[in-house]
């Protein structure tokens, strides 16, 4: 698989089939929902994962997993191919951890050859969202996801007036 056909999943417009539930629930000292996602031409399958920590907002994390990749690529996992995230502990110092800025990951060819389907490699600190709504704003924008407010209850009416088009 290349950095193109990447690009096409990630991009590509997506309409959301259902979402598990209207409001995010709490759990594991988290907020979390799922929407379930299928490609405008309905050839690819796709959950999109919001999770926020109860203790500390700014760790967060809204996600984009290929669940079909089985009929297109020799394994049973399905893949992450996008993650925006806030800041949260990393392994390395502060200031030399992308981890402890608001980052993305996206998954990349390397990824995939190697086999590393849930943690893509391709990280880095991002200016496109500095917070949970404005990380959800950029990733339906990004991913092209259509018609997530008439699934789940967003968290403020900025963030619905900014999706009102989605």
């Amino acid at each position: 698989m290349d950095t193109p056909t990447i690009d096409e999943l990630i991009r590509c417009p997506k309409i959301v089939v259902k979402a598990d539930r209207r409001k995010m629930i709490e759990q594991n000292r988290s907020r979390r929902n799922n929407i379930e996602l299928e490609s405008e031409d309905k050839r690819f399958k796709y959950q999109m994962f919001l999770r926020q920590s109860t203790e500390f907002v700014e760790d967060f994390s809204v996600g984009l997993i290929w669940k079909n990749a089985n009929e297109y690529l020799n394994t049973n996992k399905q893949l992450i191919l996008l993650r925006c995230q806030g800041p949260h502990d990393g392994k390395k110092p502060l200031n030399a951890d992308t981890h402890h800025s608001f980052h993305t990951h996206q998954l990349t060819q390397e990824d995939i050859d190697s086999r590393r389907f849930s943690k893509p490699t391709n990280q880095g600190p991002t200016n496109h969202f500095s917070s949970f709504d404005e990380a959800i704003t950029y990733f339906c924008q990004y991913c092209a996801i259509i018609g997530l407010t008439e699934h789940i209850d967003l968290n403020s009416k900025q963030i619905e007036g900014q999706l009102s088009w989605i």
